[in-house]
Order: structure tokens, then C-alpha cells, then sequence
């Protein structure tokens, strides 16, 4: 028996492959197929079951184009609601894999729909639990993401509920030496205390995973409100990416071939910009402050880029893609597929070789030191998530506006004065000092990495 763990590293998910007697099952496989299929192609294993623990909401999965392309059945709850041929699983029933079984059990609580796959290795002996988001390392799955989408619809209260009596149920079933394998780690916005870990045992949680140990230790209503309180902002394109997932995802490579290359912005190829999309300009801010198109704003490539382009671009707004490099474009693009945010993509721009306009500026040090103490001669704006300003105040009568939350409450920001922008260490404020100049606040300045000397 092998198990294989796959990672995305922007969106911290993990997906899983199984291979027993020269059959393979795949469990919440990322968007991309190909690595599925060459891991079946290299052991020289057939495809027999790909297996969603349920319909996520922070990535879009393969599961449907990999059992197109093998003739695997899909697996899912029967509470999922697919909208392909798929096998719906009840509490208990079993799936085999060359000598191998996974039994699937209900698991409710981060969605009404999610199922934990328990493995049996060729000895019938217990082995792994893949937890898709019910169980992480360290945390449970946020319950407040179903509200309004999926088949079944629950409020955060109920969801948190469920969660309370799943945990109590499974952590009675499974034992101790079971490997822990879940749908994501730390970084995803799926939970809030995430650990740095890729795997764990069930005996391991119980005694260090504060969930769990509240579970078994609180009563139901002190431990939804302790689930319900402090979780992470909810991205636009969460709710979307739950009914992608349930309509079956086209395949990566298809959606890769409809996405349109306009070449490197030129003044002639600007011409072709349809203005009243949104412009994203995905290169580093430094080079985004030296020139840009009007109205663009910037969204750093990095490890969070599709995180922050789901967070403030909604799922039907179209937009245009400006990179720096085909290395970027490749990155890039990977990202914008990976939370299928391609349908709406009206084309990228590979290098950049005409501007319209520069900023927003970086405000001198000697600015910022002063701030802490005087700032009456500019609107502070601060963009960290509000638990984060809690902890730690850094400028008196700043105004506090999340960044995910920025281009709903552009509104809030006064212009009478010079805007300052800070988060916690620089990328954030770089996008908010962009959304803020797009939108015509005047003088916008960004505070940066110099956002170090307000906590001296």
C-alpha cells in the first residue's frame, strides 16, 4: 500500500492518492490532474475512485476531470447534491482499492455534506483518516461557510453544532495510532489555528488540538461560540468554488486553453482594454509604483495571490491580468485556475512596456516615526484584519478597514487629506494604497515595511 500526499502551496491544500494492487484512489485532488495521472501512469496503477470529503470552498478540485479521463467513480456523500454521476456514500459504506478499503463516515460541521474516509490497510488493521476539512492539525474547519451555498444550506450556530457532536462521535470510533491526513495546513483561511504540520495521529489531537479537547471537555454552547468567534475573513469566490465543485470543474488544461495571451501592454494593445473591467496588475509593487495603467490596481504574485484576487474581485467580475514575465504568467495563471476564476479572465498581458500613470509613493521614514505621535496631517488607514489591530494598536485615530472589505468601504475614506496606508508588514498595504488611488482618494501613500518603526 502507498499513500502519496500532494500539495498546493498557495492555498496550503492537500490531495491524496492511494494505490493498492495496481488500483488507486484519489481523494480531493487539487485542480490540476496531471500530477494524479502521472503518479497512476509511473506505478502503473488504474484509477478507480476519486473521492470528494466535500464540495470545497477555497479550491477547485479535479476530481471530475480525473474520472473523465479513467473511467473512475466519483464518491461523494449522498447529501452533496453532485450535479455529474457520482456514487453517494451513506454513513458506514465501504470502497475497495486492490486489498485496500476506505470506509466513509459523516462528519458534519464544517459542511453538512463532509465525509472523513477512514483507511484499512491489506491487514484490515485501521491506518489513515483523510479529514478533508472536518479535522486539521491543530483545528477544526470554520463553520460559518455554508450559510448560503450548497446543496444543504446551515447557519454557523448549527454548523458549529454539528461539529461539537462529530468530533465527540469520531474521536469515540477512531484510535489513537491513526494517521491524521487532512484537506489543508497552515495558511489556509478554512480555519483559524492551523499547526505547521502535514499529518498528525488521532491520539495526537486529542490531547493537543484545542477543539477537540474543548469538545470533549465544554459544554455544546461554550464550544460553538468558541468556533464561531475570531475565524478568518471569507473570500468573495468561497461560495462559488462550492457550486463550481458540485457542477463538476472542467479539466485544467482545458480551462488553461481558453484563457487569452494579449502579449506585453503596449500603448497600441491597451487600446484593446475594455475599461470598465477591472485591471489587475499582478507584478511587485515597486514595479507597479514606477508605472501602470490608470485605474489598476495591484495584486503582489506570491504565495497569496489568488487568495487576495478571490478576496476583492468577485466571481463574475471580469478582469484583465497584467505579469511581469512568462515565469510570472505561469504562476499566475496556475493560481487564477487553481479557484477557477478563469471564466471571467478577459486576458493577460505578458511585460509591460507602457504606463499611464505612477504611485502611489512610499512615505519617507522620517514620516512614519512621526505618525505614532502626530498624524493629524494625514488619514491613517490601517488594513489589518481586526483581531490583529486589537492586539496591537499602532497609529491613534487611524481608521480601520480590513483590506478584504477595502473596496466595499471605499466610501468610509475621507480625501480632504493625505491617505497613509499600513498593514503588518507590507503586502497589504501595497494592494489598499493601489484600490485607494484607483478610486481617486487623491495623494495616497503607502507605508510599507517601514510600518516596523510604529512599533519601536
Amino acid at each position: 500500500m502507498i499513500v502519496k500526499q500532494f500539495f498546493d502551496e498557495p492555498l496550503a491544500q492537500y490531495g491524496y492518492a492511494i494505490i493498492s494492487d495496481g488500483e488507486m484512489a484519489v481523494i480531493d485532488p487539487g485542480r490540476n490532474e496531471k500530477p494524479y495521472l502521472d503518479l497512476a501512469e509511473a506505478t502503473g496503477s488504474k484509477i478507480v475512485a476519486s473521492c470528494l470529503t466535500h464540495p470545497h470552498a477555497d479550491f477547485v478540485s479535479s476530481y471530475w476531470a480525473i474520472a473523465q479521463k479513467t473511467g473512475a467513480k466519483v464518491y461523494a456523500s449522498e447529501l452533496i447534491g453532485l450535479s455529474v454521476p457520482y456514487v453517494g456514500l451513506k454513513d458506514g459504506d465501504e470502497i475497495k482499492v486492490g486489498k485496500v478499503k476506505l470506509k466513509a463516515y459523516l462528519t458534519p460541521g464544517h459542511s453538512p455534506d463532509s465525509i472523513t474516509y477512514v483507511l484499512y490497510d491489506e491487514d484490515g488493521r485501521e491506518y489513515a483518516a483523510f479529514t478533508g476539512d472536518w479535522l486539521f492539525i491543530g483545528d477544526v474547519g470554520r463553520a460559518d461557510l455554508r450559510a448560503k451555498a450548497g446543496n444543504i444550506q446551515k447557519q454557523r450556530e448549527d454548523q458549529a453544532r454539528d461539529m461539537y457532536h462529530s468530533l465527540r462521535r469520531m474521536f469515540q470510533i477512531l484510535k489513537p495510532a491513526t494517521l491524521v491526513y487532512p484537506a489543508h495546513g497552515a495558511g489556509t483561511l478554512c480555519g483559524k489555528a492551523l499547526k505547521q504540520f502535514n499529518a498528525s495521529t488521532i491520539g495526537v489531537e486529542r490531547m493537543d488540538n484545542w477543539a477537540v479537547i474543548l469538545a470533549h471537555e465544554a459544554d455544546e454552547q461554550t464550544f460553538i461560540e468558541a468556533l464561531v468567534s475570531g475565524q478568518p475573513h471569507i473570500p468573495k469566490y468561497f461560495p462559488n468554488s462550492v457550486e463550481v465543485n458540485r457542477r463538476g470543474p472542467t479539466s485544467y488544461y482545458e480551462a488553461l486553453q481558453g484563457v487569452k495571451v494579449l502579449g506585453p501592454l503596449t500603448e497600441e494593445s491597451a487600446k484593446q482594454i475594455d475599461r470598465s473591467a477591472t485591471i489587475v496588475d499582478a507584478r511587485p509593487a515597486a514595479q507597479f509604483r514606477q508605472g501602470h495603467l490608470k485605474g489598476a490596481i495591484n495584486i503582489p504574485l506570491g504565495k497569496t495571490f489568488n487568495t487576495w484576487l478571490g478576496t476583492l474581485i468577485a466571481p463574475t467580475e471580469p478582469y484583465y491580468l497584467i505579469v511581469s514575465s512568462q515565469n510570472a504568467y505561469e504562476s499566475a495563471i496556475d493560481q487564477v485556475l487553481a479557484i477557477g476564476y478563469e471564466p471571467h479572465l478577459k486576458g493577460v498581458f505578458i511585460g509591460v512596456q507602457y504606463s499611464e500613470e505612477s504611485g502611489p509613493e512610499l512615505l519617507p521614514k522620517e514620516e512614519v516615526q512621526k505618525l505614532k505621535a502626530d498624524s493629524k496631517n494625514y488619514t491613517v488607514i490601517d488594513v489589518r484584519d481586526p483581531d490583529e489591530v486589537g492586539s496591537e494598536p499602532l497609529v491613534p485615530g487611524a481608521i480601520h478597514i480590513r483590506l478584504s472589505d477595502l473596496r466595499e468601504r471605499i466610501n468610509e475614506v475621507p480625501a480632504d487629506k493625505p491617505i497613509a496606508v499600513h498593514c503588518a508588514g507590507g503586502y497589504r498595504s501595497a494592494v489598499a494604497s493601489s484600490i485607494l488611488a484607483a478610486a481617486g482618494k487623491g495623494k495616497v501613500y503607502d507605508v510599507s515595511d517601514s510600518v516596523a518603526l510604529l512599533r519601536n
